[in-house]
Order: C-alpha cells, then structure tokens, then sequence
C-alpha cells in the first residue's frame, strides 16, 4: 500500500473506505427524508404490492402468535399476550440514572372454581419433567407442608413435656423464591427475553413455571432506561457513558435493588452478549458483588471480540475514536433503525438485516425460521450510547478486554499506549461461578482467548451449529441449552427454602464481610430486625461491626450448597432415553475445562 506522508499510518485503502462509509450514511439520510415526505396511504400501499408480489410474506406470517408480538409496543403488552403476571421496579444508580427493570412474579394462572390456581403451558410442564425438575407449585407446596410438619412436630414435643395445649404456635417462616436476572446484549433491551413463538423457547417463561423469581435487566440509554434524576436525552453529557459505568453502577445496583427487595441472599445472573461482558467487568472490579452472585451463566459471551467480516467497516472499527464520533456523533448511534423498523414490512425488515449480520459478521441466521426473525427483528433494536460502540471498538483494536480509554491517539490507528496504560479488567479474579455457552459458529467470540482470562469455570459448553443471536431466538433451544441451565440452577441457587429472618442473617454477614465501616448501620439495624434469635450471639455481631473479615460461618448461602464449589460439568440426558441433547447431525463438545486452562497457561 502506498501510504500517505506525515499521516503515516493512513493509507490510500483507508481514506478509500473512510469517505465510502461517509457516502453510504449521506445516501441512507437521503432516502430517510425522502420517505417522511410520502404520505401514509402510498406507504400502505406500497406495503400491500410487496405482499402480492412476495406470497411468502403472507404465508410464512400466518402464526397466530406473531401479529400481536409483532405490534407488542412494550414488555407489559408482550407478557398480556402471554399471560404472564409483570411488575415494573426503578433502580436509581448512584450516578442517579433511573433503569427500568421487569419482574415476572410467578408462573401463568387462570381463575376455576377453586379460585385462582396455576396453568402452565403443557410444553413447559413437559420440559421440567423430563429434566427432573419440579414445577413452581409443587416446589411451594413441599415447602409448606414440611414448614406445617414442622410445626406439628414441636407441638406434639411441648405437648409431651409440659402436658398441656399450646397457646402459641411458633412464628411462620416465609417463603423466598431462588432468585434469576437476565439480562441483554448491545443496543438491546428487555423485551429479547419474550419474543420465541413457542412458550418453552423462552426462559423467562421457563424459569418462571420452575418456581424462580425472575427479572430483567435493562442498561441505561434503552427504551426502558432513558431517564436521568438532572440530565435529559438530548444532552450530550446523558450520553457520556460506556461499559465502565454499566460495571461500576448498573449491574451492581441493579442486583442490590433486587436483593433488598426479595430478601433473597443470592442471586442467578444470566447474561446474553454484552450482558456477558458487562457482568466479566462488574464482578472483575467489585469484589463484593461476587458473594451477591451464586452463578453467573454465560450465553453467547463476547468479551474481546476477533474483528468483522467485512474489510470496509474493519478500516472503521481500527481508526480512532475521532473517526466515530465524526461519523455518528456524540450521542446514540443508528437512530435510522427504528425509522426503517416502522417503516418496512416486518418481514422485509428481517431481511434486511439478515443481509446486514450477513455483511457485518458473516451469519446466516439458519436456526431461527422466517416468522421467528419477523417477529424477533421488531424488538431487536434499542438505544445505546455512542461512546459504548467506540469502546467495543477499543477492544476490538486493541485485542484487550479493558476500560474506556479517555487518552485517544491523535493519529488514527496510532496505539497511544506508549505513554498510559488503559486498565484491563482483572478477570481472573472472579470467584462466582461460571458457566459458558457458545456457538460453533459464532464469529463474535474466541473462547481460547476468553478461557485464558478467567479462572477455573463450571463447565464450557458449545452448541456446533449456532451463531450469535440463536441463544435467544434459534430453534432447539429448549432441547440445546435450557435443560443444562436448569442443572446448573439447581446446583448453584440457593433453591429458596428459606425464611426472611435467615436471608436477613445472611445478609448481615455478607455485610460485614463487604469490609468498611458505612456498613455499621445496616447491621445494627439487621441486629434490631433479628432480636430474639438466640443463633446470633453479640459477639459476632460486635466482631463483624470491628473486623470487616470477620466471619464465623462458611461463606455460603444458607440452606444451600457452597457457593464457591468447582464441579464438573456433565452433559444432561433425556429422562426417556438415553439420547444426548445434541442435534442431529451434529455433536456437542464438551471441554474439560481446567485441564484447557492449565494448558493455556502453561503457553
């Protein structure tokens, strides 16, 4: 390549791709003003033509269920159509965003002449028990019947004792659901989480029917998350945020609001994509968070992405920031999808951006079928924050999982770590067990790479045929990925056979194993909530509010197994036969995950 003088790290090729992006995005702003110019009859029109024209638009539309998810303008009117219960919770971040988060309380109901009694989807029901695991009523109603056995029991002792009645029965502990947050990937948000036609596809749904408290995150800029206590949308500085503050403020206080409003002393935390990375970095630079996490399952985890399919955005993605922010601005970026998302039909819509991932990262989106995507694609796209694209551009640059970097180079594709160092995200000091999941054909993850980051894990786990977007919409995924989430839940939860008074015991010790002396309050105030338990002393109390490392227990969620155990990861089988959950035709590669860690090591 010839190369320019005094900018020598541009070359002919370069500046060639640079001006080509600027061409394509004037063309693009072009069309998109032409076509708020056309009045609405033309468009409908245009939109019955192409329906004629293409029969498979119509008959691969036909679902039932795809019409009102399609036009769902927002999680309440997704979980309406699924009959599901929905609770809608604000987290204001200590930076004081607002982030909307979605709860699904339980299981779907309907009414009888009993009253109100559970009706899940018989796929569900038929999925939990070929996977040994018991649905959400039966997992209750054990509970209350040992609680009631219980009683019986210690009546029946006093009664022999002292030989009379008793007045008083003993105080009755409540039951506390295990507790699950999903969260989502990049420029996305809740509503990803409820899109799969069929109610066994969606582990919102799945999670709920086996008895978990399940809530869904959503990352500030989103549809759900577009609030501020002093800053508003169109500022600038409500934009001025990247994957840091996801890591320092919203996954931290996301799960201390849920904690605090459960009761619960631990929770499942299952990211998808960004979600991954977001939860690598939070719990990398919050130590504490990591006793907050009982497992952390990774779907689709991208961490240090290998680069795009495509030279031409390559040349883009390596250049410097600059060169972004030039191109999108400073704000959020690729506002024209939603313009073209209303505008297009959904199905030609898909389309589209098949062709685009296609372009990008070199997918072919097989697993999902042609209804799926139309109806996926319509919830594929929320709001972000320019800054957050440029950081994921850093990585890619620098190969390196690492904090924005404020330093930019004053060269495009100049390296400015000759004179600071960007702090990388100390990953291999994680101590939540992990648990990954990956597509053979995903171009957006090296699991080598990620493997020699992170400690000793739960197991890795690879799905041969899948690509990015197939562990939230592809086809299979109940029979691939769901029963072996199920596994790890039961094994790592803390299965919710617990009072409020233990998880307040709980997390008590967990405060004051979080170290400083800002915690003395909330433990005085657990010690007046738990007077009258005879199993705390007060010198444990005394010793946790002077000693933060101070601990007379297993660090452990009570009433289950140990947080910080290591097993190893065995494929699940079908309870009818002995088949594997492998599809066919293909095999799924099971890693021995610390023998491959110690080997990357070792190189």
């Amino acid at each position: 390549m010839v190369h320019i003088p005094i900018v020598s790290r541009l070359s002919l090729g370069d500046y060639r791709s640079i001006i080509l992006t600027f061409v394509i995005l004037g063309v693009e702003t072009c069309f998109r003003m032409v076509a708020y110019l056309i009045p609405n009859i033309i468009l409908d029109a245009g939109k019955a033509i192409v329906e004629k024209i293409f029969p498979w638009v119509m008959t691969n539309h036909m679902s039932a269920r795809a019409p009102p998810l399609e036009s769902a303008a927002n999680v309440q009117e997704m979980l309406r159509f699924w009959n599901y219960p929905v609770q809608e919770h604000l987290v204001r971040t200590r930076d004081n965003y607002l982030l909307g988060v979605h709860r699904i309380t339980h299981g779907r109901e309907k009414r009888s002449a009993k009253g109100v009694v559970p009706n899940p989807p018989e796929d569900i029901v038929n999925l939990l028990r070929e996977n040994g695991v018991p649905l959400a009523a039966e997992t209750k109603e054990a509970f209350l019947d040992r609680d009631q056995r219980n009683k019986r029991d210690q009546e029946e002792d006093l009664e022999a004792d002292l030989d009379q009645k008793i007045k008083k029965m003993p105080k009755k502990g409540d039951y506390i659901k295990p507790v699950v947050l999903l969260y989502h990937g990049f420029m996305m948000c809740s509503e990803v989480w409820l899109c799969n036609l069929d109610e066994e596809r969606n582990l919102a749904f799945v999670l709920a029917e086996a008895g978990y408290d399940v809530w869904l995150g959503n990352a500030r800029g989103n549809k759900y998350s577009l609030k501020h206590m002093f800053l508003k949308p169109h500022e600038k500085k409500f934009w001025e945020f990247s994957m840091d503050e996801l890591a320092l403020f919203d996954m931290p206080d996301t799960v201390d609001y849920i904690l605090n409003r459960t009761g619960a002393p631990s929770l499942v935390y299952i990211g998808f994509s960004q979600g991954t990375a977001q939860a690598f970095a939070s719990l990398s630079i919050n130590p504490d968070l990591n006793d907050k996490i009982s497992l952390f399952i990774a779907l689709a985890p991208a961490t240090t992405p290998p680069g795009l399919e495509n030279g031409l955005v390559n040349s883009v993605v390596k250049a410097a920031p600059n060169v972004i922010y030039l191109l999108l601005g400073r704000k959020t970026p690729l506002t024209a999808a939603l313009f073209w998302q209303n505008l297009l039909h959904p199905t030609t819509y898909a389309t589209v951006i098949d062709l685009a991932v296609k372009f990008l990262f070199g997918w072919h989106c097989r697993s999902m079928s042609l209804v799926q995507k139309a109806v996926s694609y319509q919830h594929l796209y929320s709001f972000t924050s320019v800054r957050i694209l440029v950081h994921w551009f850093q990585i890619i640059r620098t190969q390196t999982f690492q904090m924005y970097d404020d330093v930019q180079p004053r060269v495009p594709y100049l390296s400015s770590s000759r004179s600071h160092c960007p702090h990388p995200f100390p990953t291999n000091q994680i101590s939540t067990p992990i648990a990954i999941f990956y597509g053979g054909n995903d171009t957006l993850v090296d699991i080598q790479g990620l493997l020699s980051d992170l400690p000793d894990l739960v197991g890795v786990w690879e799905v041969p045929n899948y690509e990015h977007l197939d562990f939230l919409w592809a086809e299979g995924l109940d029979t691939h990925v769901y029963p072996h989430i199920l596994q790890l839940l039961e094994s790592h939860s803390f299965n919710g056979h617990i009072s409020h008074e233990a998880a307040k015991k709980s997390r008590m010790r967990r405060s004051a194993s979080n170290g400083t002396g800002t915690h003395l309050r909330e433990i005085r105030t657990l010690v007046r909530e738990l007077e009258g338990h005879d199993d705390i002393e007060d010198d444990d109390v005394e010793n946790a509010s002077q000693n933060p490392s101070y601990s007379n227990t297993p660090s452990q969620s009570v009433g289950s197994s140990p947080v910080f155990e290591r097993h190893s990861f065995v494929p699940l089988k079908h309870r009818r036969g002995s088949s594997s959950l492998s599809p066919k035709g293909s095999q799924h590669n099971f890693v021995d995950v610390q023998s491959q860690q110690q080997q990357l090591h070792q190189e």
